[in-house]
């Protein structure tokens, strides 16, 4: 059985505080269509890539599941 271990921050604050939510969707709100549709894709993308490693199964990972099968 494999120890799950998840790595998080302090609960203390590092930086600023988040922006006001209002003045985001205000923000929001003043991009044209268009910009918007471009920033939803490429922020798609962004998301994406930062996924793929985690879905690919290491070496190590893959290794210890072929051990466990013989």
């Amino acid at each position: 059985m494999r120890k799950v271990v998840f790595h998080v921050q302090p609960l203390s604050q590092q930086g600023p505080p988040p922006p006001d939510s209002r003045l985001v969707i205000d923000l929001w709100e003043d991009l044209p269509p268009a910009n918007r549709n471009l920033l939803l894709r490429l922020l798609s993308h962004l998301l994406e890539r930062q996924l793929e490693p985690n879905l690919i199964p290491s070496k190590e990972g893959a290794d210890e599941r072929n051990d466990s099968a013989k």
